[in-house]
């Protein structure tokens, strides 16, 4: 699994176990109440630690989601490697889809909904899941640079932030079908084509 760095206050040493129980615990609370409803005071109650063990690591409600996020499966993309470019991108947005799709989609849903209003939030989250998928993103479009695949002018943040973008629009907003055929459309017609693009 590709790991995704963990939102939390440098020069402390980290308590994995305790760490992970409130992670565990903040999202167990937003798939049974909901984000709003998901407070530090329930957040500490079912990980049996105390608000102030929270509020040492994280100075609010939206830092321990973003981490949370961060810890559980879902933002553990997994390390794809086909050895091309075309079915790096199928398999890899095929295992974010079934994770969207699934349980867990419910979860980023909320989150993701909440940012909107949530500044804060907002904030905090691109430090956590969304850099995640970046990173694997770029370590495929990298790779593919090596091989000659795509340009070395290839504007890799970019690309890497077109796919999370078109799958949660089409699985959460407009609830259109996200289908192998579709993603092998999306990664054959326009990802590998703007990658490629003025490719010497």
């Amino acid at each position: 699994m590709c790991p995704v760095k963990a939102l939390c206050i440098k020069g402390r040493p980290r308590d994995s176990k305790r760490e992970d129980a409130i992670a565990e615990a903040a999202i167990s609370l937003i798939q049974e109440v909901g984000y709003e409803r998901c407070t530090i005071e329930a957040i500490a109650n079912k990980a049996g630690v105390s608000k102030a063990t929270i509020y040492r690591r994280w100075k609010n409600k939206q830092e321990v989601i973003a981490n949370a996020m961060a810890h559980h499966a879902f933002s553990q993309t997994p390390c794809i490697d086909t050895g091309n470019l075309r079915d790096d991108l199928v398999e890899l947005l095929l295992a974010k889809v079934k994770v969207l799709k699934g349980p867990d989609g419910a979860v980023i849903a909320s989150v993701m909904s909440a940012a909107k209003m949530d500044p804060e939030l907002a904030k905090a989250i691109p430090h956590s899941v969304r850099d995640g998928e970046s990173e694997v993103h770029e370590v495929i479009l990298e790779r593919a640079i090596k091989r000659g695949e795509i340009s070395l002018n290839a504007n890799l943040e970019l690309l890497a932030e077109i796919t999370p973008a078109i799958m949660t629009y089409r699985i959460f907003m407009s609830q259109q079908s996200v289908n192998r055929k579709f993603i092998e459309t999306l990664v054959d017609d326009v990802l590998i084509p703007s990658a490629q693009k003025n490719n010497k």
